[in-house]
């Protein structure tokens, strides 16, 4: 989060081996890569076998995962540029969706809207995974933590980090370009969404970890009607 703070690239390792890790991922599963950058889960979830979608609204992002899925010949991964609000995929055709670190510049009506879409695009058994800045406005002791953490890094950088403050306080509270809610605003979107089997786990920093399940048995996969690509939008 450029605002608040720079993610180290260990954090953002961790953030990124902790979806991979939640994912879980099967050979044939179709994976849906929401805000998918430049491949970061994209990439090893098609070289465990599944098949991607990603999605996100920078045309320079897709292009460099198309670019990079053809150098290490992933021809089971596909990019589309769209924004995820604006999304729209076919009913029961994915067996996973993903996301980490792009979903907290949404709304917060368009994170609901998201979330109940993603429960219409998944199979029965299907399953969501969510990484991102987990915290609200001070609500609970962990927001408080992490606030407190944060402002105290700003702090040690002088003028400049004082600066930042002021800056971003401002824009927090105002909800601009980031919006990131709690925790307990995600479960409470995933509940109202029909999901169940739902966990949420502090990941590093502010990074918290969201999954849950669209209910019912998940089926053996008819693999001539599970594709989803550009051409099904």
């Amino acid at each position: 989060m450029a605002t608040w703070h720079q993610h180290g690239s260990v954090n953002l390792a961790k953030v990124t081996a902790a979806v991979i890790k939640a994912a879980a991922v099967r050979p044939g599963d179709v994976v849906v890569d929401l805000g998918c950058g430049d491949g970061q889960l994209s990439i090893p979830l098609t070289k465990q076998g599944a098949q991607v979608l990603g999605v996100d609204v920078s045309p320079g992002m897709t292009s460099a995962l198309q670019s990079n899925a053809h150098r290490l010949g992933l021809d089971k991964l596909e990019a589309i540029t769209v924004p995820v609000e604006e999304l729209d995929l076919p009913t029961a055709s994915a067996d996973l969706i993903v996301s980490s670190y792009a979903l907290h510049h949404l709304r917060d009506a368009d994170k609901g809207a998201l979330v109940k879409a993603a429960a219409r695009w998944l199979r029965p058994g299907g399953r969501l995974v969510i990484a991102d800045m987990m915290f609200g406005r001070g609500g609970s002791a962990r927001d408080r933590e992490i606030i407190r953490q944060k402002l105290a890094v700003l702090v040690r950088q002088g003028p400049g980090g004082w600066w930042r403050i002021v800056k971003n306080v401002m824009r927090y509270q105002l909800r601009v370009q980031e919006c990131p809610i709690s925790m307990e605003a995600w479960i409470q979107l995933m509940h109202k969404a029909g999901f169940t089997s739902i966990t949420a786990s502090a990941i590093v920093a502010e990074a918290g970890l969201i999954t849950a399940q669209r209910p019912g048995s998940a089926n053996v996969r008819d693999h001539a009607a599970s594709s989803i690509s550009a051409g099904t939008l």
